[in-house]
């Protein structure tokens, strides 16, 4: 297992948030066990990314802040980069593909329906679907696409991964040997 720095970035809603609004703390289960399996302690950093983004190491984004846009309000020549290492948390499937994945060139994204089905899942049970990442790195952790897919990135399924954050940390690692690296 490679160990890559990975730092969860909370973007505040651009609006004050209601009662029914997702807090980081919603994600807390989820960040603690991608952490665990890919042998890091994810820090939680809460501000805009062009303010607060590491200078190394893979960046989870949340949901409320749109990678699009959160990009556009970085410095022109840090947003290729930036992108190169985001992975963001997304509100929706719909779209993912032609809204965030191939225009942004990410490597890879969690949308909020597949996490929200990760969380009534039975860790201990094999089997793993999400996230959707690059095709060719999702091969090389034995993971294979599902019907949903774009000409580089397809939504990923495993046998042996014991879920979602087990499957991530997996394909992460192999992402940042093969491309990061």
């Amino acid at each position: 297992m490679i160990s890559i720095p990975i730092t969860w970035v909370y973007e505040p809603p651009e609006l004050p948030p209601g009662p029914d609004s997702v807090r980081p703390e919603y994600y807390a289960r989820f960040i603690e066990e991608l952490g665990r399996h890919a042998g890091v302690t994810i820090p939680l950093v809460q501000g805009l990314l062009r303010d607060v983004a590491p200078a190394e190491g893979l960046i989870v984004l949340n949901p409320s802040a749109h990678p699009k846009l959160v990009l556009d309000a970085c410095a022109p020549e840090m947003r290729a980069q930036l992108a190169s290492r985001l992975v963001p948390i997304s509100g929706s499937r719909i779209r993912i593909f032609e809204s965030l994945l191939e225009p942004l060139s990410v490597p890879a994204a969690v949308d909020a329906m597949t996490l929200l089905e990760w969380k009534t899942e039975d860790p201990a049970t094999p089997g793993a679907r999400g996230p959707y990442g690059l095709r060719d790195i999702g091969h090389l952790v034995g993971a294979s696409c599902l019907e949903f897919e774009s000409a580089r990135y397809c939504y990923l399924s495993s046998p042996t991964h014991h879920g979602l954050p087990h499957l991530l940390a997996d394909y992460l690692a192999a992402y940042a040997r093969t491309v990061l690296t």
